[in-house]
């Protein structure tokens, strides 16, 4: 009798697992062509999202790993992504050698590509499709933690509430390591639920130390979550609430799986420079790898600092999970406090996160959040089991379908904006009034530019390559636009804008006042408002950088305005 019920409960979680991969595959598949970029110049070979390294970052870390090394490589992020991306293209590479679409190999644009615009967005949609996977992995993985500790309901529940995390529905869709990283993860906390629940092994030690490595070769946050809980695996008391014997045994193969993976997944045993040099950016000289500082400096010190990050991390948990499933989720933990305290050492990774990652920069990074709404949502679908349990049974899942439509909102809000994404519409308008010659011009990056064809020329204002941490150049970025200003210029936020703004940090405010207020010269040719399907308080909380969607303004100097007619928008005047 028990062989059947095992036997049932198996075809059951497959079958369970089957559907929750195609639904995540079906909701976040068909966005992945969003802000792919139309290579037509060599400033447009990126996408719209920020950090994305697509189409070409994993391709030219190969490039640089196996064929020659260049000196100004990305060391941003460990090496396993780009290496799990090269495979993934590498077939249609094969296919463009064989077919003579790529000749030879260039450092330059279009690095010996026929038809860089169509095998660009290939490259892009390959490398998003592996995301899409890895993201439907997660939600498998959501499903298999929470079965694991309070059975099939639950699981079925934190994995819907996963699926439709709106950073999951982003991140899934785009060629950043931040899914894939969760991916790695969420398979090394589903093994630390079946050793939680079920006690450690030397073959349950050795994967998770194997997800474990993989994680942290993929982004090095990764460690904030695995930290805690090796160091749980160290403790008598642990295994003996898991009802194991304690040895130190499966510890040791752990920990050896662990840096096995970690050095095979960094490249190490192929290019140990790279990776060391990465670690030692990463911990001593940031500035190598990232400008943020320069624009998004860390709270102070202080008491006010103290209190302005704890508001800011209980902020981006909000956004994280809607308020709705963190309340519930809060339910959740309270209720297995009070019935099984032990099951609070799953919380470990939230700590773990804040103490390596939220106190020592003093900022708050929503993506490195992400990870946590695994543990969230199986605590929210912990408290829902409890209430379908309850003489409140009705309830249950009138309020399933409140968390989970909530988030589907905000998910469908993000797919709205993203397939009406204002740079479209700014693109038509400038194909339609630039004339032959003209020229456009650009603060802050470039990827946040309309898709532009080649025939359309443009370059960052005054032609400025070394812009970013430039300050105090307003004065005379305004004498430049007064004296040889281009015909028309782009206003668009980006990574270093701060909430709110409507600009590049790299435009400063005395120029954006003037284009403006018209003094500089310009008029408003055309405005590109944000879109929206929602309001109030439904609208979805921002991502780390405006990548979606930004507000577009297209100013056009009065000479140029007073030949083509241009008006000012309603919403403008």
């Amino acid at each position: 009798m028990t062989g059947i019920r095992f036997a049932q409960d198996r075809q059951q979680a497959i079958l369970t697992i089957a559907v929750l991969a195609l639904l995540a595959i079906a909701l976040y598949g068909p966005m992945i062509g969003w802000g792919v970029p139309l290579a037509t110049a060599p400033e447009r070979t990126k996408t719209f999202a920020t950090d994305e390294i697509l189409p070409l970052e994993a391709l030219a870390e190969m490039h640089n790993t196996f064929v020659a090394s260049k000196p100004d490589r990305n060391y941003g992020y460990p090496w396993w992504h780009y290496f799990v991306v090269s495979v993934a293209q590498a077939p249609y590479i094969a296919l463009l050698v064989l077919s003579g679409g790529l000749q030879g190999l260039s450092p330059e644009f279009p690095f010996g590509l026929q038809d860089p615009v169509g095998a660009l967005r290939v490259l892009t949609l390959i490398g998003r499709s592996v995301s899409v996977v890895m993201g439907a992995g997660t939600v498998v993985a959501a499903y298999l933690f929470s079965r694991a500790l309070w059975g099939h309901v639950a699981g079925t529940v934190a994995a819907l509430l996963t699926m439709l995390n709106y950073l999951m529905i982003y991140y899934s869709r785009t060629g950043n390591v931040d899914v894939p990283a969760f991916f790695w993860s969420s398979l090394g906390l589903v093994v630390f639920a079946t050793i939680f629940t079920r006690g450690l092994s030397s073959r349950r030690a050795a994967w998770l130390g194997v997800f474990a490595g993989l994680a942290m070769a993929t982004k090095d946050q990764a460690f904030a979550l695995f930290l805690p809980l090796g160091f749980v695996l160290l403790l008598p008391h642990f295994h003996r609430l898991s009802g194991s014997r304690y040895s130190m045994r499966p510890i040791l193969i752990g920990l050896s799986a662990s840096l096995a993976a970690y050095v095979l997944g960094t490249g190490m045993l192929i290019d140990p420079h790279r990776h060391i040099t990465h670690v030692y950016s990463l911990l001593f000289d940031q500035n190598r790898i990232t400008a943020a500082e320069a624009y998004w400096p860390p709270h102070p010190m202080t008491w006010a600092g103290a209190v302005a990050l704890t508001g800011d991390f209980f902020r981006a948990l909000v956004a994280l999970s809607s308020l709705p499933v963190l309340l519930t989720s809060l339910a959740g933990v309270i209720m297995a406090f009070r019935y099984s305290p032990r099951h609070m050492i799953l919380l470990l990774p939230v700590a773990g996160i804040v103490a390596t990652l939220i106190l020592p920069t003093r900022l708050v990074v929503l993506r490195y959040l992400l990870p946590l709404t695994l543990i969230i949502d199986a605590f929210a679908a912990y408290a829902l089991i409890a209430l379908r349990q309850s003489r409140l049974r009705p309830a249950w899942v009138p309020l399933l379908i409140l968390l989970c439509g909530w988030r589907l909102l905000i998910g469908a809000d993000l797919t709205y904006a993203q397939y009406h994404d204002t740079r479209y519409g700014a693109s038509e308008w400038l194909q339609a009034h630039v004339q032959a010659g003209e020229r456009v011009e650009y603060f802050g990056v470039t990827e946040t530019l309309p898709p532009l064809p080649g025939s359309i020329e443009t370059r960052r204002v005054a032609g400025r390559v070394q812009w970013v941490g430039e300050f105090g150049h307003g004065p005379a970025v305004l004498r430049y636009l007064k004296e040889q200003g281009p015909e028309y210029l782009v206003i668009i936020p980006d990574w270093t804008s701060k909430p709110g703004m409507e600009r590049s940090a790299d435009c400063p405010a005395e120029v954006y006042d003037a284009l403006m207020d018209g003094t500089a010269g310009y008029t408003l040719g055309t405005y590109f408002p944000p879109p929206s399907l929602l309001s109030g308080g439904w609208w979805r909380p921002p991502l780390d950088n405006p990548s979606v969607s930004p507000p577009v303004r297209v100013f056009a100097r009065n000479d140029v305005r007073v030949r083509a007619g241009h008006q000012r928008p309603a919403s403008e005047r």
